[in-house]
């Protein structure tokens, strides 16, 4: 998997002008067994940074450069540094002004996340949620994340919750979902699917939602 990260081997991402050509370079990083690796390889690290391609005359070399191979050491300690521990979708739960993290459902995982509706949509008196996202936009050497096909999670008790698949709910929502939001048409709850590069989708909810 090519985007990964733990609570021992972090993702992480440095800003900072490493060409000295006064305009600011993005420079991600993943960890293997201890070491620290860039993300992108020499394809893409080029096309940003034509010196690369001097530096490592091949593909082979620039495979097995470290992340401080590639770039100056004393740079990327000087750079904007943001790193990231886990990409799992969750949810944080607000116990008292302490906030304890809870992953969500194997299946809400299948790919990202970008807009999340929470509503009793069952009106059984809990809310439950809906999940929709996906990535197209991606660097030539990255597959897009296209995976997910819209998430309903139904809430229960101890803030668990059950993932029902389309054919229980009638929620589908594939493509690049960028947004989501609920409205009321003549009395009709509605989910408002907007995805890149294409029409708006209406979704009609059976139940009558308050808003």
């Amino acid at each position: 998997m090519k985007f990964n990260a733990s609570g021992i081997e972090t993702f992480d991402v440095f800003l900072n002008d490493f060409d000295g050509n006064r305009t600011n370079d993005i420079v991600l990083s993943y960890y293997d067994e201890g070491e620290q690796y860039p993300v992108r390889g020499r394809e893409c690290s080029s096309q940003q940074m034509p010196s690369i391609k001097e530096k490592f005359k091949n593909y082979d070399a620039f495979s097995k450069a470290t992340l401080i191979d590639v770039y100056d050491e004393k740079k990327l300690k000087n750079s904007i540094h943001y790193q990231i521990s886990s990409f799992k979708s969750a949810v944080f739960i607000n116990e008292g002004g302490t906030f304890t993290r809870k992953d969500l459902p194997l299946k809400a995982q299948l790919a990202p996340t970008n807009q999340i509706l929470v509503a009793d949509f069952d009106l059984d008196g809990t809310k439950d949620s809906g999940l929709g996202g996906n990535l197209y936009a991606s660097e030539v050497e990255t597959p897009r994340a296209d995976a997910g096909y819209g998430t309903f999670l139904k809430g229960g008790s101890n803030t668990d919750f059950k993932t029902l698949d389309p054919q229980e709910t009638g929620l589908y929502m594939d493509g690049d979902v960028k947004d989501l939001a609920m409205i009321m048409v003549k009395g009709k709850s509605y989910i408002l699917v907007a995805k890149n590069k294409n029409f708006l989708e209406f979704i009609t909810v059976k139940n009558k939602i308050s808003l």
